[in-house]
C-alpha cells in the first residue's frame, strides 16, 4: 500500500469521529508520525535485505562461496580493522581489503569445512589434495586454533610427501605464531629429523654453496647443511627445555667438529656444558671440547687464552669424571695436559728469548723465572734456569739514543718508561698467578 493511501485513510477516519474540533487538532501532528512510520518501515525493508555483488548478476550466493550460517558467525560484513595512518598502506591491509573486496574475508564456517575436508584427505593419504584445503582453512580464519591446526595438518602433508623444505618453514611459522603450541614436543622431533637428513644429504652428495638443487625436492635450493644447522638451531631456540634441545646442540658441535671448525665446535660444546649439566652427552661435551681447544691453537705467536682454557678444562674432566673415565681415556687426558703446559712454556721462552736478544734483559728474565716456576716439569725449564744464570746482573740497553739530551730536555720521559715497564710486568705475573688457581680471563 502505498504511503499516500494510508495518510488519505487515516484522515477520513478521524473526521468521521464524534468530536471532530479535537480530532482536528491534533491531525497534523498524526499525519506526521504516520508519515515517518511509514517511511521507516520502508527504509527499514531496504536495509535489511542482503547486498548483492555487481558482478553476481543473478547468481545466489551460495555459488559464490557465502552460506546462510557465514552470515551470523562470519566477520566478513563487520567492519574490519585494516589500519589507519599510514598503516592503511601497509600489505596486510591491503591484502586484507583487497580479499575482503572479492568475497574472500575471513568465514570460521567456511574454514572449518575445509578443515575437515582436509582431514578426511589426509587419513585416506591423499596428501596433494589434503594441502590445497588446509591453505583454504588458514586463509578464511586467521589468528584462530583452526589455524594451528590447519598449519601442522599442511606441515605433516609436506614432510609425509618428502618436500623437507617446505615442512621445516612451515613447522618454524607454526611455532612463530603459537609459542605455547600443543604441537610443540611433536615439531621438534620432526625438525630433528630434518636436520639430520640433510647433514647425511649432504655428506653423501656435496653441492657447492652457489651451485642449486634442482633435482631433489627433499633438500634445500641451497645449503643443505646450513638449513641442517639452523633447523638444529630451531629445536632448541623453539623448545630449549624439550628432550631433544641437548641433541640439537651435540648434533651442531659435532658437525662443526668434522667440518674442523674448531671454534664453532668449542662454542657449541661449551654451550652443552654450561646449559645442560645433566645431559647424557656431558662427558662426550669435555673430551671433545678439549679437543676442538687445542686444535683451535695457532702456535706461540698467537693468542694463547684458549690453551688456559684447555688446561682448565682438562682439569674440570679428570676431577668431575673419575668413575666414568677409562684408563685410555684418563691417561690421554694426562698426557693432554701435559703438552698444553709445554705449549704455555714454549710461548713464554719465545717471549724471553725475543727480549734477550734485544738486550732487554729485565723483560727476559721474568719469562724465564715464569718458565722455572710455573713449568718445572716441561724440558724448558732446566734451559730456562741456565738463561737466568748467563744473563744475571746484565743492564738493558737503551732505546734513547741521546739519553743525556733527553735526561735535560724531558726528565719524565725515563721515569714513565719505567713505570710502564713495571706495569706490564705485574700484569704478566698476577695473569700467571689466575692462570694458576684455575681463574681464566
Amino acid at each position: 500500500m502505498a504511503p499516500s493511501t494510508i495518510v488519505r485513510e487515516a484522515v477520513t477516519m478521524m473526521r468521521s469521529h464524534p468530536n471532530r474540533r479535537a480530532v482536528s487538532a491534533t491531525l497534523p501532528r498524526v499525519a506526521t508520525v504516520v508519515l515517518c512510520l511509514v517511511a521507516g518501515l520502508g527504509g527499514g525493508c531496504a536495509s535489511t535485505a542482503k547486498p548483492r555483488w555487481p558482478w553476481s548478476g543473478d547468481k545466489p550466493a551460495r555459488e559464490l562461496g557465502d552460506s546462510d550460517d557465514a552470515e551470523v558467525i562470519s566477520s566478513e560484513r563487520a567492519t574490519a580493522d585494516t589500519g589507519t595512518g599510514w598503516d592503511y598502506f601497509k600489505g596486510e591491509n591491503i591484502k586484507k581489503r583487497w580479499k575482503k573486496l572479492l568475497g574472500r574475508g575471513p568465514n570460521e564456517a567456511v574454514a572449518r569445512a575445509a578443515l575437515a575436508e582436509g582431514d578426511a584427505l589426509y587419513r585416506d593419504r591423499r596428501y596433494d589434495d589434503a594441502i590445497a584445503k588446509y591453505k583454504v582453512a588458514i586463509d578464511r580464519w586467521p589468528d584462530s586454533v583452526i589455524e594451528e591446526d590447519a598449519l601442522w595438518q599442511l606441515a605433516e602433508c609436506w614432510f609425509f610427501t618428502d618436500r623437507y623444505p617446505k615442512a621445516e618453514d612451515c613447522y618454524d611459522e607454526l611455532v612463530k605464531k603459537y609459542a605455547n603450541s600443543r604441537y610443540l614436543d611433536r615439531i621438534a622431533q620432526r625438525q630433528f629429523i630434518i636436520g639430520q637428513y640433510w647433514l647425511a644429504v649432504d655428506r653423501r652428495k656435496h653441492l657447492p654453496l652457489l651451485i642449486p638443487n634442482v633435482a631433489d625436492r627433499s633438500r634445500p635450493i641451497f645449503d643443505t647443511k646450513g638449513r641442517a644447522l639452523k633447523a638444529f638451531e630451531h629445536v632448541r631456540l623453539n623448545d630449549p627445555r624439550g628432550s631433544l634441545a641437548d641433541d640439537s646442540i651435540m648434533a651442531e658441535a659435532n658437525a662443526h667438529f668434522l667440518d674442523r671448525q674448531w671454534i664453532d665446535a668449542d662454542y657449541y660444546y661449551g654451550l652443552l656444558r654450561n646449559e645442560y649439566p645433566d645431559s647424557e652427552f656431558l662427558l662426550q661435551a669435555h673430551l671433545l671440547g678439549l679437543q676442538a681447544k687445542l686444535r683451535a691453537y695457532q702456535g706461540p705467536g698467537y693468542e694463547g687464552g684458549v690453551l688456559d682454557e684447555a688446561e682448565l678444562l682438562a682439569d674440570q674432566t679428570l676431577v668431575q669424571f673419575p668413575d666414568q673415565l677409562g684408563k685410555e681415556d684418563q691417561d690421554r687426558l694426562v698426557s693432554t695436559r701435559a703438552e698444553v703446559a709445554a705449549q704455555q712454556a714454549l710461548r713464554h721462552w719465545q717471549r724471553a728469548e725475543f727480549y734477550a736478544k734485544g738486550k732487554h734483559y729485565t723483560s727476559a728474565r721474568i719469562y724465564y723465572a715464569l718458565i722455572a716456576r710455573d713449568r718445572p716439569q716441561t724440558l724448558l725449564a732446566q734451559k730456562a734456569r741456565d738463561r737466568l744464570g748467563s744473563i744475571e746482573g746484565l743492564a738493558d740497553v737503551s732505546d734513547n739514543p741521546f739519553p743525556m739530551l733527553t735526561a735535560v730536555l724531558n726528565p719524565d720521559s725515563l721515569k714513565e718508561a719505567e713505570l710502564d715497564a713495571m706495569a706490564e710486568s705485574e700484569e704478566l705475573i698476577a695473569r700467571e698467578n689466575d692462570a694458576a688457581s684455575g681463574i681464566v680471563r
